[in-house]
Protein backbone atom coordinates (compact mmCIF):
# COMPACT_ATOMS: atom_id res chain seq x y z
CA UNK A 1 0.00 0.00 0.00
CA UNK A 2 1.00 3.57 -0.57
CA UNK A 3 2.52 5.71 2.46
CA UNK A 4 -0.51 8.38 1.69
CA UNK A 5 -3.96 5.92 2.17
CA UNK A 6 -5.01 4.29 5.26
CA UNK A 7 -6.49 0.87 5.00
CA UNK A 8 -8.80 -0.70 7.07
CA UNK A 9 -9.26 -4.34 7.46
CA UNK A 10 -12.53 -5.73 9.43
CA UNK A 11 -12.86 -9.22 10.33
CA UNK A 12 -16.60 -10.11 11.01
CA UNK A 13 -17.41 -13.39 12.13
CA UNK A 14 -20.41 -15.37 13.14
CA UNK A 15 -22.20 -15.09 16.63
CA UNK A 16 -20.64 -18.18 18.24
CA UNK A 17 -17.45 -16.73 16.73
CA UNK A 18 -14.73 -14.63 19.58
CA UNK A 19 -11.24 -14.16 18.71
CA UNK A 20 -9.42 -15.61 15.68
CA UNK A 21 -7.10 -18.69 16.20
CA UNK A 22 -4.57 -16.87 14.03
CA UNK A 23 -4.88 -13.01 15.01
CA UNK A 24 -1.11 -12.34 15.95
CA UNK A 25 0.12 -13.72 12.34
CA UNK A 26 -2.58 -11.83 10.66
CA UNK A 27 -2.23 -8.59 12.33
CA UNK A 28 2.00 -9.31 11.88
CA UNK A 29 1.56 -9.80 7.95
CA UNK A 30 -0.95 -6.59 7.36
CA UNK A 31 1.79 -4.64 9.42
CA UNK A 32 4.27 -5.83 6.93
CA UNK A 33 2.56 -4.85 3.97
CA UNK A 34 0.93 -1.70 5.17
CA UNK A 35 2.35 1.65 6.62
CA UNK A 36 -0.55 3.02 7.29
CA UNK A 37 -3.93 0.57 8.55
CA UNK A 38 -5.95 -0.12 11.16
CA UNK A 39 -7.61 -4.19 11.73
CA UNK A 40 -11.05 -3.90 13.33
CA UNK A 41 -12.78 -7.38 14.94
CA UNK A 42 -16.51 -7.33 15.56
CA UNK A 43 -17.18 -9.74 18.31
CA UNK A 44 -20.30 -10.95 20.33
CA UNK A 45 -20.62 -9.76 23.95
CA UNK A 46 -20.77 -13.40 25.17
CA UNK A 47 -17.04 -12.98 24.45
CA UNK A 48 -16.04 -10.57 26.14
CA UNK A 49 -14.69 -12.07 29.56
CA UNK A 50 -12.36 -14.17 26.09
CA UNK A 51 -10.97 -10.89 25.14
CA UNK A 52 -10.04 -9.24 28.78
CA UNK A 53 -7.78 -12.54 29.16
CA UNK A 54 -6.37 -12.18 26.23
CA UNK A 55 -5.73 -8.07 26.90
CA UNK A 56 -1.89 -8.61 27.03
CA UNK A 57 -1.42 -10.49 23.76
CA UNK A 58 -3.70 -8.14 22.53
CA UNK A 59 -2.06 -5.13 23.56
CA UNK A 60 1.14 -6.27 21.73
CA UNK A 61 -1.09 -6.18 18.45
CA UNK A 62 -0.43 -2.50 16.96
CA UNK A 63 -3.77 -0.59 15.26
CA UNK A 64 -6.01 -3.38 16.55
CA UNK A 65 -9.70 -2.08 17.32
CA UNK A 66 -12.27 -4.69 19.06
CA UNK A 67 -15.90 -3.63 18.48
CA UNK A 68 -18.17 -5.69 20.92
CA UNK A 69 -21.81 -5.79 19.85
CA UNK A 70 -24.95 -7.24 20.75
CA UNK A 71 -25.06 -10.98 21.02
CA UNK A 72 -28.28 -11.08 18.79
CA UNK A 73 -26.49 -8.97 15.88
CA UNK A 74 -26.29 -11.15 12.97
CA UNK A 75 -23.27 -11.09 10.54
CA UNK A 76 -24.57 -8.78 7.90
CA UNK A 77 -25.17 -5.87 10.51
CA UNK A 78 -22.03 -6.71 11.91
CA UNK A 79 -20.31 -6.04 8.94
CA UNK A 80 -22.34 -2.45 8.47
CA UNK A 81 -21.18 -1.66 11.99
CA UNK A 82 -17.71 -2.40 11.00
CA UNK A 83 -18.03 -0.39 7.71
CA UNK A 84 -19.13 2.58 9.65
CA UNK A 85 -16.49 2.03 12.31
CA UNK A 86 -13.70 1.90 9.69
CA UNK A 87 -11.48 5.38 9.34
CA UNK A 88 -9.70 3.92 5.91
CA UNK A 89 -8.94 5.21 2.30
CA UNK A 90 -10.28 1.48 1.44
CA UNK A 91 -11.94 -1.02 3.05
CA UNK A 92 -11.91 -4.37 3.25
CA UNK A 93 -14.28 -6.70 4.94
CA UNK A 94 -13.99 -10.43 5.68
CA UNK A 95 -14.45 -13.04 7.75
CA UNK A 96 -12.05 -15.46 9.86
CA UNK A 97 -11.71 -18.25 7.54
CA UNK A 98 -11.17 -15.95 4.80
CA UNK A 99 -8.83 -13.94 6.24
CA UNK A 100 -6.33 -16.41 7.28
CA UNK A 101 -6.41 -17.29 3.93
CA UNK A 102 -6.84 -14.66 1.29
CA UNK A 103 -3.93 -11.69 0.69
CA UNK A 104 -6.78 -8.93 2.03
CA UNK A 105 -3.49 -6.34 0.81
CA UNK A 106 -3.95 -7.27 -2.63
CA UNK A 107 -7.71 -6.93 -2.60
CA UNK A 108 -7.36 -2.69 -0.96
CA UNK A 109 -4.46 -2.16 -3.62
CA UNK A 110 -7.55 -3.08 -6.41
CA UNK A 111 -9.56 -0.99 -4.93
CA UNK A 112 -7.47 1.96 -4.71
CA UNK A 113 -6.14 1.11 -7.75
CA UNK A 114 -9.39 0.78 -10.34
CA UNK A 115 -11.69 2.85 -7.92
CA UNK A 116 -14.27 -0.05 -8.50
CA UNK A 117 -15.66 -2.22 -5.46
CA UNK A 118 -13.62 -5.90 -5.05
CA UNK A 119 -15.35 -8.77 -4.35
CA UNK A 120 -13.25 -12.08 -3.66
CA UNK A 121 -15.07 -14.91 -5.97
CA UNK A 122 -14.54 -18.77 -6.12
CA UNK A 123 -13.55 -20.03 -9.89
CA UNK A 124 -16.20 -22.43 -9.64
CA UNK A 125 -20.02 -22.05 -8.02
CA UNK A 126 -21.03 -24.52 -5.29
CA UNK A 127 -24.10 -26.51 -6.41
CA UNK A 128 -24.93 -27.37 -2.86
CA UNK A 129 -26.38 -23.86 -2.29
CA UNK A 130 -27.54 -23.41 -5.51
CA UNK A 131 -30.93 -24.62 -4.43
CA UNK A 132 -31.17 -21.61 -1.80
CA UNK A 133 -29.42 -19.10 -3.68
CA UNK A 134 -31.01 -19.50 -6.96
CA UNK A 135 -34.37 -18.41 -5.77
CA UNK A 136 -33.23 -15.53 -4.04
CA UNK A 137 -31.35 -14.25 -6.82
CA UNK A 138 -34.41 -14.30 -9.03
CA UNK A 139 -36.54 -12.73 -5.96
CA UNK A 140 -34.51 -10.35 -4.35
CA UNK A 141 -32.88 -7.35 -5.98
CA UNK A 142 -29.47 -8.46 -5.66
CA UNK A 143 -27.32 -11.01 -7.75
CA UNK A 144 -26.90 -13.48 -4.94
CA UNK A 145 -23.95 -16.00 -6.45
CA UNK A 146 -22.61 -19.20 -5.46
CA UNK A 147 -19.08 -18.08 -6.25
CA UNK A 148 -19.05 -15.04 -4.43
CA UNK A 149 -17.05 -14.97 -1.20
CA UNK A 150 -17.44 -12.36 2.12
CA UNK A 151 -14.07 -10.97 1.54
CA UNK A 152 -14.92 -7.42 -0.43
CA UNK A 153 -12.90 -3.61 -0.57
CA UNK A 154 -14.83 -0.47 -1.48
CA UNK A 155 -12.86 2.32 -1.49
CA UNK A 156 -14.32 5.32 0.64
CA UNK A 157 -16.76 6.86 -1.87
CA UNK A 158 -18.62 3.96 -2.73
CA UNK A 159 -18.45 3.11 1.44
CA UNK A 160 -19.99 5.75 1.77
CA UNK A 161 -23.04 5.85 -0.52
CA UNK A 162 -23.52 2.22 0.37
CA UNK A 163 -23.77 2.87 4.57
CA UNK A 164 -26.34 5.76 3.57
CA UNK A 165 -28.99 3.34 2.60
CA UNK A 166 -31.27 1.47 5.13
CA UNK A 167 -30.00 -1.86 3.13
CA UNK A 168 -26.33 -1.42 4.05
CA UNK A 169 -25.88 -4.76 5.49
CA UNK A 170 -27.03 -6.70 2.28
CA UNK A 171 -25.01 -3.95 0.31
CA UNK A 172 -21.90 -4.68 1.92
CA UNK A 173 -21.92 -8.49 1.05
CA UNK A 174 -24.11 -8.50 -2.75
CA UNK A 175 -24.10 -6.79 -5.59
CA UNK A 176 -27.67 -5.21 -5.90
CA UNK A 177 -28.55 -5.05 -9.76
CA UNK A 178 -29.20 -1.99 -9.78
CA UNK A 179 -26.90 -0.44 -8.04
CA UNK A 180 -24.91 2.75 -9.46
CA UNK A 181 -21.60 1.46 -7.88
CA UNK A 182 -18.80 -0.18 -10.06
CA UNK A 183 -18.09 -3.99 -8.83
CA UNK A 184 -14.91 -6.22 -10.10
CA UNK A 185 -14.87 -9.62 -9.30
CA UNK A 186 -10.96 -11.03 -8.25
CA UNK A 187 -11.01 -14.76 -8.50
CA UNK A 188 -8.64 -16.87 -5.84
CA UNK A 189 -7.79 -20.21 -5.22
CA UNK A 190 -10.73 -21.61 -3.03
CA UNK A 191 -8.89 -24.82 -2.94
CA UNK A 192 -8.57 -24.25 0.90
CA UNK A 193 -11.72 -22.51 1.82
CA UNK A 194 -14.10 -24.16 4.08
CA UNK A 195 -17.84 -22.87 4.77
CA UNK A 196 -19.32 -24.59 7.11
CA UNK A 197 -22.81 -23.79 5.99
CA UNK A 198 -24.11 -22.64 8.91
CA UNK A 199 -27.70 -23.13 9.27
CA UNK A 200 -28.08 -19.61 10.99
CA UNK A 201 -26.43 -18.03 9.02
CA UNK A 202 -28.71 -19.24 5.94
CA UNK A 203 -31.37 -18.06 8.36
CA UNK A 204 -30.03 -14.26 8.56
CA UNK A 205 -29.61 -14.38 4.59
CA UNK A 206 -33.01 -15.37 4.28
CA UNK A 207 -34.46 -12.79 7.16
CA UNK A 208 -32.22 -9.96 5.69
CA UNK A 209 -33.27 -10.53 1.95
CA UNK A 210 -37.13 -10.63 2.80
CA UNK A 211 -36.59 -7.87 4.82
CA UNK A 212 -34.63 -5.44 2.11
CA UNK A 213 -37.40 -7.00 -0.78
CA UNK A 214 -40.19 -6.01 1.23
CA UNK A 215 -40.84 -2.73 -0.46
CA UNK A 216 -40.62 -4.21 -3.95
CA UNK A 217 -43.15 -7.00 -3.40
CA UNK A 218 -45.33 -4.01 -2.08
CA UNK A 219 -44.76 -2.14 -4.90
CA UNK A 220 -45.63 -5.27 -7.10
CA UNK A 221 -49.12 -5.90 -5.37
CA UNK A 222 -49.48 -2.18 -5.86
CA UNK A 223 -49.11 -2.89 -9.54
CA UNK A 224 -51.53 -5.52 -9.62
CA UNK A 225 -54.15 -3.87 -7.53
CA UNK A 226 -54.12 -0.74 -10.20
CA UNK A 227 -54.99 -3.23 -13.27
CA UNK A 228 -57.90 -4.69 -11.14
CA UNK A 229 -58.76 -1.07 -10.66
CA UNK A 230 -58.59 -0.58 -14.54
CA UNK A 231 -60.26 -3.71 -15.04
CA UNK A 232 -63.62 -2.61 -12.52
CA UNK A 233 -63.42 0.42 -14.30
CA UNK A 234 -63.83 -0.84 -17.75
CA UNK A 235 -66.44 -3.38 -16.54
CA UNK A 236 -68.43 -0.71 -15.41
CA UNK A 237 -68.46 0.99 -18.61
CA UNK A 238 -69.56 -2.60 -19.52
CA UNK A 239 -72.61 -2.47 -18.17
CA UNK A 240 -73.57 1.27 -18.52
CA UNK A 241 -72.82 0.30 -22.41
CA UNK A 242 -75.25 -3.03 -22.21
CA UNK A 243 -78.02 -0.87 -20.52
CA UNK A 244 -78.09 1.81 -23.44
CA UNK A 245 -77.81 -0.71 -26.45
CA UNK A 246 -79.63 -3.69 -24.92
CA UNK A 247 -83.39 -3.30 -24.84
CA UNK A 248 -84.02 -6.28 -22.42
CA UNK A 249 -81.31 -6.95 -19.60
CA UNK A 250 -81.73 -9.73 -16.72
CA UNK A 251 -83.71 -7.76 -13.98
CA UNK A 252 -81.18 -6.41 -11.34
CA UNK A 253 -78.28 -7.28 -13.28
CA UNK A 254 -77.16 -3.59 -14.03
CA UNK A 255 -77.20 -2.54 -10.08
CA UNK A 256 -75.41 -5.77 -8.89
CA UNK A 257 -72.74 -5.16 -12.11
CA UNK A 258 -72.27 -1.50 -10.51
CA UNK A 259 -72.22 -2.33 -7.14
CA UNK A 260 -69.67 -5.28 -7.88
CA UNK A 261 -67.63 -3.25 -10.41
CA UNK A 262 -67.73 0.29 -7.59
CA UNK A 263 -66.40 -2.16 -4.49
CA UNK A 264 -64.13 -3.68 -6.52
CA UNK A 265 -62.79 -0.34 -7.95
CA UNK A 266 -62.96 1.10 -4.23
CA UNK A 267 -60.81 -2.23 -2.78
CA UNK A 268 -57.97 -1.65 -5.74
CA UNK A 269 -57.52 1.85 -4.93
CA UNK A 270 -57.31 1.19 -0.94
CA UNK A 271 -55.02 -1.84 -1.90
CA UNK A 272 -52.84 0.21 -4.05
CA UNK A 273 -52.28 3.06 -2.20
CA UNK A 274 -52.35 1.52 1.13
CA UNK A 275 -49.04 -1.02 -0.20
CA UNK A 276 -47.57 2.30 -2.00
CA UNK A 277 -47.84 3.85 1.38
CA UNK A 278 -45.78 1.31 3.00
CA UNK A 279 -43.54 0.40 0.67
CA UNK A 280 -42.22 4.03 1.41
CA UNK A 281 -42.31 3.74 5.10
CA UNK A 282 -40.77 0.44 4.64
CA UNK A 283 -37.78 2.21 2.73
CA UNK A 284 -37.59 5.26 5.27
CA UNK A 285 -37.10 3.00 8.65
CA UNK A 286 -34.00 2.70 9.06
CA UNK A 287 -32.82 -0.41 10.69
CA UNK A 288 -29.32 0.56 11.70
CA UNK A 289 -31.06 2.37 14.55
CA UNK A 290 -31.50 -1.11 16.22
CA UNK A 291 -28.05 -1.85 16.24
CA UNK A 292 -24.91 0.08 18.29
CA UNK A 293 -21.63 -0.96 19.37
CA UNK A 294 -21.20 -1.71 22.77
CA UNK A 295 -17.66 -1.42 23.47
CA UNK A 296 -14.60 -0.13 21.70
CA UNK A 297 -11.72 -1.80 22.88
CA UNK A 298 -7.96 -1.39 21.93
CA UNK A 299 -5.78 1.96 20.60
CA UNK A 300 -4.46 2.80 17.29
CA UNK A 301 -1.97 4.98 16.10
CA UNK A 302 -1.39 6.03 12.86
CA UNK A 303 2.12 8.07 14.13
CA UNK A 304 4.79 5.19 14.38
CA UNK A 305 6.59 6.86 11.70
CA UNK A 306 6.98 10.49 11.00
CA UNK A 307 8.50 12.79 7.93
CA UNK A 308 10.00 15.84 8.87
CA UNK A 309 7.98 18.96 7.75
CA UNK A 310 10.31 21.38 5.16
CA UNK A 311 10.24 23.81 8.20
CA UNK A 312 13.31 24.74 10.33
CA UNK A 313 13.23 24.38 13.80
CA UNK A 314 14.31 26.81 16.12
CA UNK A 315 15.92 23.94 18.42
CA UNK A 316 19.64 26.17 19.67
CA UNK A 317 21.82 24.06 17.44
CA UNK A 318 21.96 25.85 14.35
CA UNK A 319 20.83 28.95 15.22
CA UNK A 320 17.59 29.02 12.97
CA UNK A 321 14.49 30.12 12.92
CA UNK A 322 10.94 29.01 11.19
Amino acid sequence: MTVEHLASFCLVGDRDEGLPARLTELVGHLAERNRHYEVILVIGEAHRPEVLSAGRDLARLTNLRILIVADGTNPYRRRRLAAAEALGDVVVLTDHNEAARLDLTAFAEQALTTGRIVMGARRTARTELLALHGPLRVLSGYRVDTRDLRTIALPRTSLTRLLARPTAGLDLRFEAKRAPERYVRKLVDDRHLTDRLLRGRRIDLLVELISASGPRFLKGFALIAVFTLIASIGYAAYAVGALLLIEQLQPGWFTISMALSGLTAFLSLWAAIGSLAQARLLELIDSRQRDEVIEEIGAVSFFREADLLNVALNDGSNGTSP
